[in-house]
């Protein structure tokens, strides 16, 4: 059966794409959303800012655990694989395949930190991760997250130095590195370069 065309007075009149409308297309399992989209729209569609909010809903526990792992096994694991990611339309298909189709939901954006910080080309300051977390979790206690942060501040410090040493190891291999080496190992390391 082929595919008939849309004509153009069904496709959006406006040039900008809106976030908002393909997340609530997603919700509603629209899956003719992006088919309807203009060219320059298509080219504005970005999956990683959609992956994100789709993961995030505003409702009871089992809701939110299903939006995080629903949306984790359908697209996150493989919209930005080799392949798929030159086909922006199954990305878009595999986002509104991860969703329950029951409307609109409420998506909230999960903060990040810097890029220099998420690199290790910049130490974390507890400040920044307080801020972080206080976004994350609205309702826990102060002195908690004054916690958390202090621990992520320091094992972050630590993580900078490591990539800072070994420039050429990866991410993943900073934070192996980082849960092998104790403290000190690290000022034994420095002793013996004459630091």
């Amino acid at each position: 059966m082929a595919k008939e065309k849309l004509k153009a007075d069904e496709k959006f009149e406006q040039v900008e794409f809106s976030l908002f409308d393909a997340i609530e297309a997603c919700d509603r399992k629209d899956y003719s959303y992006y088919d309807k989209l203009t060219p320059e729209q298509k080219k504005k569609f970005h999956p990683y800012v959609m992956l994100t909010f789709l993961s995030s809903v505003k409702a009871n526990k089992a809701l939110q655990e299903f939006h995080v792992l629903s949306v984790n096994e359908i697209a996150n694991k493989y919209a930005f694989n080799e392949v798929i990611s030159k086909h922006p339309k199954l990305q878009f298909l595999m986002l509104c395949a991860s969703t329950l189709g029951k409307g609109k939901q409420y998506h909230q954006w999960i903060p990040s930190l810097r890029p220099k910080v998420t690199k290790l080309q910049e130490p974390a300051t507890k400040k920044e991760i307080s801020e972080y977390y206080s976004k994350l979790y609205p309702k826990t206690d102060a002195s908690l997250i004054n916690e958390l942060a202090e621990e992520y501040v320091k094992q972050h410090k630590r993580k900078v130095y490591l990539a800072q040493q070994f420039p050429n190891l990866k991410i993943e291999d900073i934070e192996v590195l980082n849960d092998l080496v104790t403290d000190e190992e690290i000022e034994k390391y420095e002793r013996d370069l004459g630091n």
